[in-house]
């Protein structure tokens, strides 16, 4: 008889093809965390309520800068949901890019609330993005290798 058989009952350890019982836990068919929830609601929700704070001191009706608060918070906190819930699919420098993306787009369009010129808002979005980039990047790599 060869050593490696694929007959059931020759490996102890190993049952061979057939249906999984339930109750049986798969690998990557994990549940979602309560963070892949709980970090976009926190960060939207901190982006929202600091834009209704900035177009109120700028211009903007009450009414006008709760709903730029509003458009903030499910803009950023979608995004950031869909970044968190997907980020085992992508590779760091993706997934590093990304995440630097809407840290850049988000504060350069709170920066743009202030008042400020949109030059200066697209060097603050740029440079904060990029700083974001590259230290997603040491960590998701520093991590996995």
């Amino acid at each position: 008889m060869p050593t490696h058989s694929i007959m059931p009952g020759h490996h102890p350890g190993h049952e061979g093809p057939g249906p999984v019982p339930r109750g049986t836990r798969l690998r990557g068919a994990e549940h979602p965390s309560r963070l892949s929830w709980a970090v976009p609601l926190t960060g939207a929700v901190a982006l929202g309520l600091y834009a209704v704070l900035l177009s109120g001191q700028n211009g903007f009706t009450t009414a006008g800068s709760w709903l730029m608060g509003i458009a903030v918070a499910l803009v950023s906190g979608g995004v950031g949901y869909v970044l968190i819930r997907e980020r085992k699919k992508m590779i760091a420098e993706v997934r590093a890019g990304a995440f630097g993306a809407l840290l850049g787009c988000s504060m350069g369009f709170l920066y743009s609330l202030s008042g400020d010129s949109v030059l200066r808002s697209i060097e603050i979005g740029l440079l904060l993005g990029l700083g974001m980039g590259l230290a997603s990047y040491y960590v998701f790599y520093s991590h996995e290798h």
